[in-house]
């Protein structure tokens, strides 16, 4: 590999010992993928805060322990659950010491404590084709293709070495070459331009993509690109990374490396294109829903964590009324977003309703043994897909205005859509 004088130098101890581990780990897998060099990142976000085990929570102790120190600005990712009211959510003690743990080595280390899966929310991201590490999926689709930052799909363990060492070997979607559209998916004509004021479609348009693209980069056009907004770009990142394994996608119109479609494709054509249809949506959505469920245990938003605004539409589709005592209401959000929530009263508000507003965890860990939850519905395509498979909750699929009035009904509620004919 060519190394700067600055990296000859952290191998051979000169910058300590963990930052010399650190990199050796990084050059080690520049080897194994046969890159020449390293890259600078401008900042990390780390993804293993979640408690995952003993192992994981030794490692980051340990690093802290023997003064690692991160060289980028580092944010943390979503805990297992509510830091502060863990008891709340009926967390076992055993998880709540560890994510101490894992909060107190974090801390140690330098890192800005956001716990929070959407970092974007809160002011803290990359700009344009800055380099940048992070293993969180959502946060790598988001980066990579709504602000056109640039990241691999880290690791958790493997990332904090990255923000220890300040670089990472430049291949994959670090190098701008890579980074180009292969194939397309267009929408069919039978999905009209108007559906897309229903903010639900783009999960659907997102999960049947995913499926198609799996893992590679591809472009969707078609898309109207009038009322867009970050929270509906947040979702379609989030479920496109969980139907498929997508960490780069361009939306013609739409996202910074996809104006046009010649900017999207480097001037080439299209390898492959593949069109969808209502059928396909519907599809989408039988995938995300258990169509049996009827009595709904929980309502659950915030899966990548509610921004300022979606807590406030939350608010607002209540239209006063509250959350039935059958039917639990639980919103996630970044801590930042719920100290605003309570400096504007909307927090206030949210608690008369009946919602209960929680921060730092990641709403797929709650164990729903404790919590008596079997059925759960969610306005989000990743949460989704996944709850059954980790949870083994029976999933519903919805908008934000269904999600709120199943809560208040206390059953599932659903409108009709062109895709439900």
């Amino acid at each position: 590999m060519r190394l700067t004088d600055q990296e000859k130098a952290m191998l051979n101890g000169e910058e300590g010992e963990i930052r010399q581990q650190a990199l050796q780990a990084l050059y080690d897998l520049a080897t194994f993928y046969d890159v020449e060099q390293f890259v600078e990142i401008v900042g990390c976000h780390d993804d293993s805060t979640v408690y995952a085990g003993e192992a994981q929570v030794a490692f980051a102790e340990m690093l802290a322990e023997k003064g690692a120190r991160f060289s980028v600005p580092t944010t943390t990712n979503a805990t297992a659950c509510d830091i502060n009211l863990w008891d709340r959510q009926k967390h076992d003690v055993e998880v709540m010491a560890a994510t101490r743990r894992i909060e107190a080595s974090h801390i140690k280390m330098g890192a800005v404590p956001t716990w929070s899966c959407a970092p974007y929310h809160i002011g803290v991201a990359p700009s344009f084709g800055q380099q940048f590490a992070s293993a969180e999926s959502n946060v790598i689709c988001y980066y990579n293709s709504i602000i056109g930052a640039r990241t691999n799909r880290y690791a958790g363990p493997l990332e904090l070495l990255c923000g220890i060492a300040g670089r990472v070997p430049y291949f994959g979607l670090h190098v701008p070459e890579n980074r180009y559209a292969q194939g397309l998916v267009k929408l069919g004509a039978d999905i009209r331009p108007e559906y897309f004021e229903d903010e639900s479609i783009f999960n659907l348009v997102s999960y049947a993509f995913g499926s198609i693209v799996k893992d590679r980069v591809w472009a969707v056009s078609g898309i109207p690109t009038r009322g867009i907004t970050n929270e509906i770009l947040k979702q379609f990142s989030a479920t496109a990374a969980s139907s498929g394994g997508i960490a780069l996608f361009h939306m013609i119109g739409v996202t910074p490396e996809a104006q046009t479609m010649e900017q999207a494709f480097g001037g080439r054509a299209p390898e492959e294109v593949v069109e969808i249809h209502l059928e396909d949506l519907a599809a989408a959505e039988r995938q995300i829903t258990n169509p049996d469920v009827g009595e709904l245990d929980a309502v659950v938003l915030g899966c990548p964590h509610a921004s300022y605004n979606e807590c406030v539409m939350v608010r607002d589709l209540f239209r006063g009324r509250k959350v039935s005592e059958h039917t639990n209401f639980w919103l996630i959000t970044p801590r930042s977003v719920a100290d605003r929530l309570k400096d504007s009263g909307v927090y206030e508000d949210l608690i008369r309703l009946g919602v209960e507003v929680y921060s730092d965890g990641c709403i797929l860990e709650y164990r729903n043994k404790k919590l008596g939850t079997n059925t759960m519905m969610s306005n989000s395509g990743k949460f989704d897909t996944y709850c059954f498979s980790m949870r083994g909750i029976q999933p519903v699929f919805g908008s934000m205005r269904e999600c709120v009035e199943s809560a208040v009904a206390g059953k599932v509620v659903k409108e009709a859509k062109p895709w439900r004919a």
